[in-house]
């Protein structure tokens, strides 16, 4: 093996390693794994020895109208503001990294017990009410009044995408393996994922949940009665816990639940900018930047429409529009990249979607695939109220599963 083909190969692995670490623990580890990832892909592209290759042509469908909108009018800001970025080498790190099994199991290895962390890190925070990175021994103690917690990550969404993905990970992890060690973080994950008080990611594990037990009902009853009685424990757990309970009854409150008021204003005003103010380019292309200050616009008439009151001073109205962020993938996709990128990033999905649907009949394990199918579904629907594909941390831990999905079933 040549010596920069050798380094290349040696920088993939180690920074398989570092994300192995950093996706449940630290953003800043992210982006130097992600460095890592990126200088030996260089060194291995510059030797012609870049095999195996993960499919691009997926990723192309959204990057394409996203880079080609900025490209036009701020082509400075494509790697800062488009998905066309660093976060794209976890998929190709994870992809190779794959088809090494040796080597994958010792990164699972990692990942588990980095897992294990931030579960640990989100109750410890529940408990004692003290980040774990910021804790104040002279002052900590234990309280049955929990709080919604992060842990190591920013923000409490952020942890809940994150916990709702390796739940995924390492579900399909065991329906490959069969290991029961991989069992062992999912109820301190799906634990997490409740503390972390996310409903759009409750929403994905139950979606994640019923979807996989119905696909697999007919060929495995019991995993099938096992997951639904887990989902009957997390719910037996909610109405344990009073912060719990009031959390999951605001799921459907769009009358008096505050965050859900919030979200119908933005949603409204931004739907109301794309209505009245875009152009026909700007509605096939998007606004880029723009599309949070022509929603801010029709703000007021947003407030006024969905809470039957007149619209404070601009001042006090701005701390409900959160910067002009949607709250709403799909509607980030419409009003920054317009009806061309909207469709692109769904053609993605369809992409993922029929090469796991078409593998379905050929692999030796179906749950595999079917638990790919299930996880996508649930992030798809929590991306009606986040946006998740676009938070780093988030979009880290989804490029490493896809990259894991094609390298698995790439071959059969």
């Amino acid at each position: 093996m040549k010596p920069l083909e050798l380094w290349g190969s040696r920088l993939i692995v180690l920074s398989a390693f570092l994300f192995a670490v950093a996706i449940p623990t630290s953003m800043a580890l992210d982006n130097i794994a992600a460095a890592v990832g990126i200088l030996g892909a260089i060194l291995l592209l510059l030797t012609s020895s870049f095999k195996p290759f993960p499919p691009i042509k997926p990723f192309l469908f959204f990057l394409v109208p996203e880079v080609a909108r900025y490209l036009i009018f701020s082509p400075v800001k494509i790697f800062k503001k488009t998905d066309f970025d660093h976060h794209l080498i976890s998929y190709f790190v994870s992809f190779r990294v794959a088809k090494d099994k040796e080597v994958f199991n010792k990164v699972v290895t990692l990942l588990m017990v980095s897992t294990l962390a931030l579960c640990f890190s989100v109750v410890f925070e529940a408990f004692t009410h003290q980040n774990i990175k910021h804790i104040d021994w002279s002052t900590l103690s234990f309280h049955t009044e929990i709080l919604r917690a992060r842990g190591f990550l920013d923000h409490p969404l952020t942890t809940g995408g994150v916990l709702y993905l390796l739940i995924v990970l390492f579900a399909i992890l065991y329906f490959r393996e069969k290991k029961k060690s991989l069992l062992l973080p999912l109820p301190f994950l799906l634990f997490s994922l409740l503390l972390s008080e996310s409903r759009s990611y409750w929403l994905a594990f139950v979606t994640f949940v019923v979807l996989l037990s119905l696909l697999s009902f007919r060929e495995n009853k019991r995993l099938t009665l096992i997951s639904l009685g887990g989902l009957f424990l997390a719910g037996a757990l909610i109405f344990q816990v009073p912060a719990l309970k009031e959390r999951f009854y605001s799921i459907p409150d769009t009358k008096s639940y505050g965050s859900n008021i919030i979200r119908l204003m933005i949603w409204k005003s931004h739907f109301k900018a794309f209505s009245k103010d875009y152009t026909l380019f700007e509605k096939l292309f998007g606004t880029a930047d723009r599309a949070g200050s022509l929603a801010w616009k029709h703000f007021g008439e947003a407030y006024e429409e969905v809470t039957g009151k007149k619209p404070p001073p601009p001042e006090e109205l701005k701390k409900f529009f959160y910067e002009g962020l949607t709250h709403n993938l799909y509607l980030k996709f419409l009003t920054k990249y317009g009806i061309v990128g909207l469709i692109g990033y769904l053609i993605f999905w369809g992409y993922v979607f029929a090469f796991n649907l078409l593998k379905l009949k050929s692999v030796k394990e179906p749950l595999l695939v079917k638990a790919f199918l299930a996880g996508y579904t649930g992030f798809l629907i929590a991306s009606f109220f986040e946006n998740n594909f676009t938070d780093a941390e988030v979009q880290f831990t989804l490029f490493f599963i896809l990259g894991l999905n094609f390298a698995l079933l790439e071959e059969t």
